[in-house]
């Protein structure tokens, strides 16, 4: 007969299993349902394993080339072939993986945050604050995206510190105008005016009560952004003006020699250019299904 100690033990295991369960089979039928968020949640981890993991699933230095071996085809010894310069092209995508995901990331929790949190004191304060503000990220907005970008990293230089913050304020404008409706409505609830009549302050108000309430709508947007983030890196290292060389770039792998070699070569355009398609679409899909699963009114669809 089994001691107390040990029952309770076996009870406590048998829950814990049964909680997986229960986990895994509601992971499986949300899977049925968005299958294209699925899809995109698959593409963005293995990005993530890719990039943590890119020094040991490399199989060649991504700076060391061979004459020899240059313009090599796909093959056992390099899968993806080599470029112009005899390096892999495999090593080299694969620590791109690391380098767009850094950039993409940092840029839009920089971005996202900062043009978040000034549109919530802007909605919140009113006034000459949201007039100043409000008309800032109106002239930020006039502007295309790629335009204001390639003038930032034009005024500072090349760099990846410099990328992060020219790629981030493009984002911090559309991240505030989607805070800015969001307070608006949030600071005529009950729980705000009951905040308020005790005396607690606006930056109180907003930090307690406010911005934890829209968090969804930050998430969503971050989640979102990923994908445009990603593709605007790259549309300024095919320019010349992103990652600096030797660090490998997919923008800058599809420019220079790879237009060149284009036709003798093709996967010097194909691999970094299809490395960019899939995975800004796995973020856009995953994005999408976050929209869908957080937005009351698209919960249902």
């Amino acid at each position: 007969m089994a001691s107390p100690t040990v029952a309770r033990t076996i009870a406590v295991e048998g829950s814990v299993f049964q909680r997986i369960l229960r986990r895994l089979s509601q992971a499986a039928r949300l899977a049925r349902r968005q299958p294209l968020g699925a899809v995109g949640l698959l593409i963005c981890l293995i990005a993530l394993f890719a990039g943590a993991l890119a020094p040991w699933v490399d199989r060649y230095d991504m700076n060391e080339g061979s004459a020899a071996e240059r313009l090599q085809g796909f093959g056992i010894s390099h899968w993806f072939g080599t470029d112009e310069q005899g390096r892999d092209v495999y090593s080299r995508i694969v620590n791109g993986t690391r380098i767009s995901l850094y950039i993409a990331f940092f840029s839009i929790a920089l971005g996202t945050s900062s043009g978040y949190l000034l549109g919530i004191v802007s909605g919140y304060l009113g006034g000459w604050v949201d007039m100043i503000l409000q008309r800032i990220m109106d002239a930020l907005l006039a502007l295309p995206a790629i335009l204001l970008a390639l003038a930032i990293v034009a005024v500072l230089g090349a760099g990846v510190d410099k990328l992060i913050f020219a790629i981030s304020i493009t984002f911090c404008p559309r991240a505030a105008r989607i805070s800015y409706g969001v307070v608006l409505s949030l600071k005529e609830n009950v729980y705000v005016d009951a905040a308020r009549v005790i005396g607690a302050s606006p930056m109180r108000i907003i930090f307690r009560h406010i911005l934890p309430n829209s968090l969804a709508p930050y998430l969503i947007l971050a989640s979102v952004g990923l994908g445009g983030a990603i593709l605007l890196e790259a549309s300024l290292s095919f320019l010349g003006l992103g990652v600096p060389p030797p660090h490998p770039s997919w923008g800058r792998m599809l420019s220079g020699a790879a237009q060149q070699h284009a036709l003798g070569a093709p996967w010097l355009v194909i691999v970094p250019g299809a490395a960019i398609m899939v995975l800004v679409l796995g973020f856009n899909f995953f994005g999408d299904t976050m929209r869908d699963l957080w937005d009351p009114k698209l919960r249902g669809r």
